[in-house]
């Protein structure tokens, strides 16, 4: 049988469509798989697909123990900010991101707050003629701490008569210029008993609250020292019913006075 030319180009015409069409589906077929084998295979390998770490609280500890504690938990640490505690040693962590207790992947490299070798210095602030609850509560905010507190014979009650650092005075000229001082100094202070004199008569506190009681005993020279609550529901919340020294005790300025008041801690929160 002979075929002539045109019959010829018919066949591999038709045979060059069926296999462009298997090719194509071929083709298809196994674009189809790769993308099943990327999403479903690839990435949940590489990835970890699902599996979290909850991250743990590093706060307080030292930068050379992080490496294998983090490495341990599939976790990295990052060192993106320094700044000054201190409450911590040097080259350990105050802050953390993400927060302890978060939810994060495999291999999250965790940024991490260090405290500096060294403190910065801080401009000691000026609070001489303050009360002792209004310098306490400057120098913490300028991060300085209290250190020893002397009465001395003064008619100003309770206010700060004078400065010391590492047992010299700070004249308040100088504090008034700007006197610079690393953060966390002791600072000692000389206060006024209010009475010119070492020996007062311990006054009657029963009756007034217990707000009461602190700022007055703190005015006339005296420390507080223990509040203890008792629960009473018919006598008035919060108010001061026994003190120790008792009334009319002859006692010295600086004496630490325990107080008991009606209520409960929690009635306060």
């Amino acid at each position: 049988m002979k075929l002539d030319l045109n019959e010829i180009k018919a066949i591999f015409i038709e045979d060059s469509r069926k296999a462009l069409w298997y090719n194509l589906s071929a083709m298809a077929g196994i674009g189809f798989l790769l993308v099943i084998l990327f999403f479903y295979v690839y990435l949940p390998v590489t990835t970890h697909h699902g599996e979290t770490i909850t991250v743990p609280d590093l706060e307080g500890m030292k930068i050379k123990e992080l490496d294998t504690f983090l490495e341990d938990r599939d976790l990295r640490f990052y060192v993106s900010d320094s700044s000054y505690d201190h409450r911590f040693p040097p080259l350990t962590v105050l802050k953390q991101d993400p927060a302890k207790g978060a939810k994060v992947k495999v291999n999250r490299r965790i940024h991490i707050t260090l405290n500096s070798m060294l403190p910065p210095m801080e401009r000691l602030p000026n609070i001489v003629d303050n009360s002792m609850k209004q310098a306490s509560q400057i120098l913490e905010s300028y991060g300085f701490k209290i250190g020893k507190i002397t009465f001395v014979p003064d008619v100003a009650a309770n206010a700060i008569i004078k400065v010391f650092v590492n047992a010299k005075e700070v004249p308040e000229s100088q504090l008034q210029n700007g006197f610079m001082l690393a953060k966390g100094s002791k600072i000692d202070l000389h206060v006024g008993d209010g009475m010119g004199r070492n020996d007062i008569v311990m006054p009657e506190l029963a009756g007034m609250s217990e707000e009461e009681a602190e700022v007055y005993l703190r005015g006339i020279g005296l420390g507080i020292g223990a509040i203890i609550y008792e629960k009473d529901d018919t006598k008035e919340l919060g108010t001061v019913f026994r003190q120790k020294p008792t009334v009319n005790a002859k006692i010295k300025v600086g004496t630490i006075v325990d107080i008991w008041v009606w209520g409960t801690v929690n009635s306060y929160q």
